[in-house]
């Protein structure tokens, strides 16, 4: 109805804009003189003449145009409420079937169904079956609020892992809602800090395959350097070593890889940057001395080939050291690394690994998935805060 009237208004502009010049163009006329009209050079005249054709045509093809979309409007039938329901008990009581509805009412068959589409949508109850559950929103929000880097496809792999099926899109539909009672009116909302498949990644077929090696820079006391050492298996994303180092030389670096050989065995490649310390004598001796590890330098300029480690740097001094609000010394910062070493690998879902653990598939213990049907909130849930970092995790208590 609004486009009719629109329509209309815009073909009585136009009308009214003939007018307008028409009577303009009539009083400059009159207010001429006979004399100097006669007067005018014959050219002046022709072209005075032509433009108001042109302008009198593209008027008359404009009115034209609205004409015919105002009629084509009108010829479009429009059935009321009360006219849909008349057609479909008349169609009822005399045993009309739908595949000849054009052939008795003249009504499109793909009308008859649009129709009773929508009564059989009006129908439906008005809480959906699948509706999820109030405590399953609280737990959503609680891992939010716990974890407030995480993302709604992290999310959704801790409630894969703790037996729950929640899809991504749901958890996103869940955080966009108003938060349930008896929480916070308000949550930090979560950044999209999902795992990034590396771009030139490299392949691990088995634990203790490839592993990398790397080493970062954080600050004690917010002022003085201290480099950590980071050790990661390619396979299973396992941290197997995040060590503070007394100084940023090779036999550090030699040390925290001997106790992570000790504790979890040795390699088949290692894979680092071109750094002193990776290129150095007495690193190439460690490797030769622990069943002959084969070394493998990254690319300079190329981030892939260390990309695994360099993830892990990241989430270590961004996710997990940048929540504590001072580091107080060398030991501090060891009980820091030791704590974020359990966390990533025990309780942390990984993304590249399909929301499973780094423990879970280095020790091949990996969980069941869940049924899609898993909608409810188990019992046996464990928590654990990690009162540094100020960071929860959870995980079913049978797979601790």
């Amino acid at each position: 109805m609004s486009q009719k009237i629109e329509i209309i208004n815009i073909a009585l502009r136009l009308i009214v804009k003939t007018a307008v010049l028409a009577a303009g163009f009539s009083g400059r006329a009159r207010k001429r003189s006979l004399k100097r009209l006669a007067g005018m050079d014959i050219y002046e005249k022709d072209k005075e003449l032509i433009f108001l054709r042109d302008k009198i045509t593209q008027l008359q093809t404009q009115v034209s145009i609205l004409q015919k979309a105002l009629k084509k409007q009108n010829n479009k039938k429009r059935y009321t409420i009360r006219e849909k329901l008349f057609i479909l008990c008349y169609m009822e009581a005399f045993q009309i079937p739908r595949r000849r509805v054009t052939e008795h009412l003249g009504i499109a068959r793909s009308t008859l169904y649009r129709w009773l589409k929508n009564i059989e949508e009006k129908a439906q109850a008005v809480v959906p079956a699948n509706i999820t559950p109030a405590e399953l929103a609280a737990l959503v929000w609680q891992i939010t609020k716990a974890n407030e880097g995480w993302g709604r496809f992290r999310i959704a792999n801790q409630l894969k892992l703790l037996g729950v099926f929640l899809s991504a899109s749901t958890v996103r539909n869940i955080l966009n809602r108003p938060e349930p009672r008896k929480t916070p009116s308000k949550a930090p909302k979560p950044k999209q800090t999902e795992d990034k498949t590396e771009a030139r990644s490299i392949p691990a077929w088995y634990p203790n395959h490839v592993w990398s090696i790397d080493t970062t820079i954080v600050y004690k006391w917010g002022l003085l350097e201290v480099h950590v050492c980071v050790i990661i298996d390619h396979f299973s994303r396992k941290i197997m070593a995040a060590v503070p180092l007394e100084g940023p030389n090779a036999g550090w670096v030699i040390n925290a890889m001997d106790e992570a050989i000790e504790k979890y065995g040795s390699p088949k490649h290692i894979i680092s940057d071109q750094g002193s310390v990776f290129i150095s004598e007495a690193f190439a001796e460690c490797l030769k001395n622990n069943n002959r590890i084969k070394h493998r330098l990254g690319a300079i300029g190329k981030k892939g080939s260390i990309a695994v480690t360099e993830r892990a740097n990241k989430t270590l001094k961004y996710c997990w050291l940048k929540r504590v609000p001072i580091i107080k010394g060398i030991d501090h910062l060891h009980d820091l690394c030791n704590e974020f070493q359990v966390w990533y690998n025990s309780w942390r879902p990984h993304m590249s690994l399909d929301g499973n653990r780094p423990d879970d598939v280095f020790f091949g213990n990996l969980p069941e998935r869940p049924a899609p049907d898993a909608n409810s909130v188990p019992t046996e849930i464990e928590t654990r805060y990690f009162r540094q970092a100020r960071i929860t995790g959870y995980r079913l208590k049978k797979a601790g």
